[in-house]
């Protein structure tokens, strides 16, 4: 399909004489599209509170979003005949019914809302390829994934592309799964999985759909937003849209690369993204586009009643002591992604304290949840660490142990000089001093400082080490390569065990942040 966008505004207002329709109504080839869409909900299938401040008065007002309920309701609200519903992937995982049920409770909860598509999501993979294969087809809904190849039976684990005719517009749409999937799971839970090419099963794809004769070609992603642009970049020619996913951005207002529409609707079901446009069918034209997020803020008028009831039903039955309470937060637990956090501190500290090793690392990208100061209970514990990673650890020298700081250093300063920002590795027992502009300038000498436990680190001393077995398994992707062997040992300990343990031996928690990993010269971090 050869796109021409004609007009393309983020902010319009359409009215009906500024495309004239054909008097003979059969031959009308200008037709109005919706797109409703959303991504990384993460399980959070009940409503959940948030505080926000009022621009004008200052005040803070608190109030319940989200949730299968919610966006079920706002979807059923808004959805029209000329309604395409998209979903761009990580339904799993964050919630304990998504882990007790392996999956199976979020597929059954999607099926819930007549969705057109689903892109598969990195989190989808979590309890295993098999585990997902199984629960996908309980699916009444398409799943895509055109990257993912599932080797022992000769198939990618989604369907590559679908189309779906929409008010007499023929949308095709491609999906793609995230393209780092094999490093960014467990690699058991992968190890059926060939990773196409990219490029290769998106012009593959294009050439299918334009042979079908699509008016509108849409890539559904679960990539991020940053290998999103360079897509559109890359394919401007024929795609139109892209639905995005796995970076969790809010876009108020939709990226435009090149006249490709990207869009992406943040995360836990806090939005719901809707574009509206006009597409000229003859022409293979998008005349208008205008897209916005809505929050999904609970409003008794709106939410589905039916199916909270079945997200109440579903938790009931796995609940148990889920809720009971087992420690109090003196000050709100916030975790970081690009920069130290008291809660990744924290949690880094108690692994180090149970398995007693010199040091601890683990990734800010695997806590995921906030906590308000208050009362914590055995289920924060479960979604701030739901992937039920265990414990592991491993012994190096100082030397190695150098090797892998300078390692992770160096990548953490050029990832962020490129992208804004880096999945930081949260320490404990440790040290860091650098300056990051000494990187940058490509002077190897940039590591001002490292102390273990206040000491200098010493080459020729052997230094313990915790982490968890994801971080375990991806040792290169965190820490780069290393010439000495590292043997890695699994205590067999889970992590949110451990967590939920040091809660109760500590019962009054009250974390101060510390300064552990410093930067001499502050290079500047996006916020996420």
């Amino acid at each position: 399909m050869k796109k021409y966008f004609l007009t393309l505004f983020i902010i319009f207002i359409f009215t009906s004489s500024a495309f004239p329709q054909k008097s003979d109504s059969k031959r009308n080839t200008v037709k109005k599209l919706t797109i409703l869409h959303w991504n990384d909900f993460h399980a959070r299938n009940l409503p959940y509170r948030i505080s926000k401040k009022d621009s004008v008065t200052g005040e803070s007002e608190s109030y319940y979003i989200g949730g299968t309920s919610n966006m079920l309701g706002y979807i059923n609200k808004l959805r029209e005949k000329n309604t395409l519903l998209l979903n761009g992937g990580d339904d799993f995982q964050g919630t304990p019914i998504s882990t007790i049920t392996r999956g199976n409770s979020q597929i059954e909860l999607l099926n819930l809302y007549g969705l057109d598509a689903f892109v598969i999501g990195n989190h989808e993979f979590d309890y295993g390829q098999y585990s997902l294969d199984s629960a996908l087809k309980k699916a009444n809904f398409d799943y895509l994934s055109a990257n993912v190849f599932l080797k022992s039976e000769k198939r990618t684990f989604g369907k590559p592309y679908v189309i779906k005719k929409i008010n007499g517009i023929k949308c095709g749409i491609i999906g793609l799964t995230a393209t780092d999937l094999m490093t960014l799971t467990l690699p058991k839970n992968v190890s059926d999985i060939e990773m196409l090419n990219t490029d290769s099963v998106i012009t593959a794809g294009i050439k299918y759909l334009k042979k079908k004769k699509c008016d509108l070609l849409i890539l559904l992603t679960h990539i991020g937003l940053d290998k999103d642009k360079k897509l559109a970049e890359k394919f401007s020619k024929d795609i139109d849209i892209i639905i995005g996913g796995h970076s969790h951005t809010p876009l108020f207002r939709p990226e435009i690369v090149k006249g490709v529409v990207i869009a992406q609707a943040g995360s836990y079901s806090r939005w719901l993204g809707k574009i509206d446009m006009t597409v000229d069918t003859e022409k293979d034209t998008v005349l208008n586009s205008f897209a916005k997020l809505i929050e999904t803020k609970m409003d008794s008028s709106i939410y589905d009643r039916k199916a909270q009831m079945k997200v109440e039903s579903m938790l009931a039955a796995v609940q148990g002591d889920l809720m009971n309470v087992i420690g109090n937060l003196e000050s709100d637990w916030k975790r970081g992604f690009s920069e130290e956090s008291n809660l990744g501190q924290w949690e880094a500290d108690a692994v180090r304290n149970k398995v007693g090793t010199d040091i601890a690392f683990l990734n800010s990208g695997g806590i995921r949840k906030d906590l308000p100061k208050g009362e914590i209970t055995i289920n924060d514990i479960w979604e701030i660490n739901p992937f039920g990673n265990t414990i592991v650890t491993f012994v190096i020298s100082g030397k190695g142990l150098m090797k892998m700081i300078k390692n992770n250093i160096k990548s953490r300063v050029m990832e962020i000089d490129e992208l804004g920002s880096s999945d930081m590795i949260i320490v404990s027992g440790i040290k860091v001093v650098y300056d990051s502009k000494k990187v940058l300038a490509g002077d190897d000498n940039f590591i001002e400082k490292v102390l273990v436990n206040g000491e200098e680190i010493s080459d020729s001393k052997n230094y313990t080490v915790a982490t968890n077995n994801y971080v375990g398994t991806q040792l290169k992707k965190y820490f780069g390569e290393q010439q000495e062997k590292i043997t890695i040992y699994d205590t067999n300990i889970i992590d949110r065990d451990l967590m939920i343990e040091a809660v109760i031996n500590q019962k009054n928690i009250n974390t101060i942040i510390e300064k552990r990993v410093e930067d001499l010269s502050k290079q500047e971090i996006k916020k996420q």
